[in-house]
């Protein structure tokens, strides 16, 4: 009797969403994908993963904002993970990087480690010197600590943890905040997931 129920609810959730599309109707089923996913995640069930790979499909297909697409990709991206396709999941999280505005650090850095892994020096130093550029633009402007820490991991794709750790030291002495001194004490596990993270990515710093 609940499953005939839940699915008489999501039907009808698709139905009136597709008529109207209104955004009430919209952000009920992302609420939707967020629980499916993270019960699927948590659970390991496939088969809610399924389903929430279905629904991310119709939201795709009604959604056209980047805010809703990114959403959906992200999301898709954790299924197809959570289901061992890493190929998809690589290349969904891609979609969503990519609904970021072009000069967001988080897509240019993206794309930074994109061209490192695909061993194309020249686009991945433009895209890392690209955001470098960004950020040092904004902190000309104003301290804003996910510019700084942004620029501290291009530095670190660029240059490698060392001079990584300079720029972070350099920082501390003009802006001592509560996070960066807690970044600096948790530096070694940072480099650590970092290097992780290459190394499964098949990634070499740039020089």
């Amino acid at each position: 009797m609940k499953k005939i129920s839940y699915f008489f609810i999501f039907f009808v959730l698709i139905i009136g969403c597709a008529k109207g599309q209104n955004k009430e109707n919209l952000n009920t089923l992302r609420d939707s994908l967020d629980k499916m996913v993270l019960e699927g995640t948590l659970c390991n069930d496939t088969t809610m993963l399924e389903r929430a790979l279905k629904l991310s499909d119709f939201l795709l297909s009604i959604d056209t904002t980047n805010i809703g697409k990114r959403h959906c990709y992200r999301h898709r991206s954790m299924i197809f993970s959570s289901l061992g396709h890493m190929d998809e999941a690589i290349a969904n999280a891609e979609h969503a990087v990519l609904t970021l505005q072009a000069n967001n650090p988080l897509r240019l850095i993206f794309l930074s480690e994109k061209y490192l892994r695909e061993h194309n020096k020249d686009s991945a130093a433009y895209y890392i010197e690209k955001t470098i550029a960004v950020c040092d633009s904004s902190l000309n402007d104003e301290y804003n600590e996910d510019m700084a820490i942004n620029k501290i991991k291009a530095i670190y794709l660029r240059d490698g943890e060392k001079k990584a750790k300079i720029y972070l030291s350099e920082l501390l002495r003009t802006h001592p905040s509560p996070l960066l001194k807690l970044f600096d004490e948790d530096w070694d596990e940072w480099v650590r997931m970092n290097n992780e993270e290459l190394k499964l990515m098949n990634i070499k710093i740039l020089r």
